[in-house]
C-alpha cells in the first residue's frame, strides 16, 4: 500500500524546517510521497519548500480553512492512503508502518497516531485514545494522558487531525472535513463519529508517534477569545448535525436552552452564549447534514459511543 503523506500549513515556514524533512525521511523508506497543502500563506512558506525540498510536491491553495484545505489534497492525491500532519507535527521515522498495517484491518477507516510533547511526556498531550460522552446538551471529549492506557492499539472516537491515517476512497465517501466547522476545530470529531456510524472503525496505534508542539500553530493565527468561541460554536453544531437519537436530542437542545438563559440572566462564560448565536446562523447547513446522516447511519449514537469505547458488535 502507498500513501501520501499530506503536511497542512498556513504561514508556517519556520515549522516546515521541522516537520518536512522529518515527513520524507518517514516516506522514503516505502516509496511514499509527501505533500504540503499551502491554505493562502502570506509569508514565503510556498517558496521555501519548492526550493528546499524537491521531493514536496506543493499544493497552492486559496483561503478556505484546516478542513478545505484537507479536502483539496485529498482530491488530488494519487495513492490509496492519506495521512494528514498538522506543519507543528515532527513525526518519527519508524511511525509510518504501524499506520498503515493497522488500516488493512477489517473494517477501518482511520488510525490515529500516539501525540507526545516535544520533550517526549505526555503531559496535557491531546489527540490520545479519545473518547466521549453527551453531557449538559454538548458531546464532551476525552483525551486519554495515562501512559498505562496508551500502550495497545485499541478503538478510539475519532483520529486528531494532526496525525491520521486513512483510506482515501472511503474518506471521499463520507465527504472528507464538513466545511460547517469552518475555519477549524471538530472537524476530525465529525469525521471519525460518521465513520463509526456507517459501520467503519477508527483505531488508535501508539506504535505510530508524533511529535506535537500543541499549540504552536493556532496561537500565532487567532486569539484564545476566538478560539475558544470557534470550538464552542462547532461543539454545538456537532450536536445539532451528528445527535440523531430523539430522546438524546431533545435532552441535548433543552439542555443548550438553559445554560444559555442561565448565561443571560446570571451570567456565564460569553463564549457560550455566543456560541449558539453563531450556530444558528448555519442551522441550515446543520439541518442538511443531519438528513444525510439519517439516511446512512447503520449505528445509533449510543452504539457509536460503545464502539468507539473498545465494546463489541
Amino acid at each position: 500500500m502507498k500513501a501520501t503523506l499530506i503536511i497542512i500549513n498556513h504561514n508556517g515556514r519556520d515549522l516546515l524546517a521541522k516537520s518536512a524533512p522529518a515527513a520524507l525521511d518517514a516516506a522514503r523508506s516505502g516509496g511514499h510521497a509527501v505533500m504540503v497543502a499551502d491554505d493562502a500563506s502570506t509569508d514565503d512558506s510556498v517558496e521555501f519548500v519548492r526550493s528546499t525540498f524537491t521531493d514536496v510536491k506543493v499544493l497552492s491553495l486559496p483561503k478556505g480553512g484546516f478542513g478545505a484545505a484537507c479536502n483539496a489534497a485529498v482530491a488530488v492525491a494519487e495513492t490509496e492512503a492519506a495521512v494528514l500532519l498538522n506543519n507543528d507535527v515532527v513525526a518519527r521515522p519508524d511511525f509510518l508502518e504501524p499506520l498503515l498495517e493497522d488500516l488493512e484491518k477489517e473494517r477501518v477507516f482511520a488510525v490515529g497516531c500516539k501525540f507526545v510533547n516535544p520533550d517526549g511526556s505526555l503531559t496535557n498531550a491531546v489527540g490520545n485514545r479519545t473518547s466521549g460522552k453527551w453531557d449538559r446538551g454538548l458531546l464532551y471529549i476525552h483525551h486519554e494522558t495515562r501512559p498505562e492506557r496508551l500502550s495497545e492499539t485499541c478503538p478510539q472516537l475519532y483520529p486528531n487531525g494532526g496525525g491520521m491515517a486513512f483510506w482515501r476512497d472511503k474518506w471521499l465517501e463520507l465527504g472528507g472535513f464538513d466545511t460547517l466547522y469552518r475555519p477549524l476545530y471538530w472537524e476530525d470529531v465529525d469525521v471519525g463519529y460518521r465513520a463509526w456510524g456507517r459501520g467503519w472503525r477508527v483505531l488508535y496505534e501508539p506504535a505510530s508517534v508524533v511529535y506535537h508542539d500543541q499549540g504552536s500553530t493556532m496561537a500565532r493565527l487567532h486569539r484564545p477569545a476566538q478560539i475558544e468561541l470557534m470550538s464552542a460554536k462547532n461543539a454545538v453544531l456537532f450536536v445539532w448535525k451528528n445527535l440523531l437519537d430523539p430522546r438524546l436530542f431533545r435532552r441535548a437542545l433543552a439542555a443548550q436552552a438553559a445554560w444559555a438563559a442561565d448565561d443571560v440572566l446570571i451570567g456565564g462564560p460569553p463564549s457560550r452564549v455566543g456560541a449558539l448565536w453563531r450556530a444558528l446562523r448555519q442551522l441550515g447547513a446543520a439541518g442538511q447534514g443531519r438528513a444525510r446522516e439519517q439516511r446512512e447511519r447503520v449505528y445509533s449514537d449510543d452504539e457509536i459511543l460503545e464502539l468507539a469505547g473498545g465494546g463489541e458488535r
